[in-house]
């Protein structure tokens, strides 16, 4: 969910330090999917806590409109699936329920 590598530090790799950047942005964009909220997560550039660095680009957070696109309803709320964090960047994974 988070993909800032331009600003890893030291710590993220090698303790696994979690850098605010990161959970916000991750605890924001899950309250957005859980409501289904896809105008909230279009606005992530201006809107998301930890921007920009979560996504210096938007080529790693686009995807995930192709992923809600793909189910039956993109505005209806999605189960996450994996969680959690790795090396600092969120890996949240979800399935939509519809």
């Amino acid at each position: 969910m988070t993909h800032g590598l331009p600003f890893i530090t030291a710590d993220m790799l090698t303790r696994g330090a979690v850098p605010a950047w990161s959970a916000d942005f991750d605890y924001w964009a899950a309250g957005a999917l859980a409501r289904g909220d896809v105008d909230e997560l279009a606005a992530y550039a201006d809107r998301a806590p930890g921007m920009p660095y979560a996504h210096p680009t938007a080529d790693h957070f686009i995807p995930l409109f192709v992923t809600l696109g793909a189910g039956s309803q993109a505005d209806q709320p999605v189960r996450t699936a994996i969680d959690g964090f790795m090396m600092g960047f969120a890996k949240r994974s979800f399935q939509t329920l519809s």
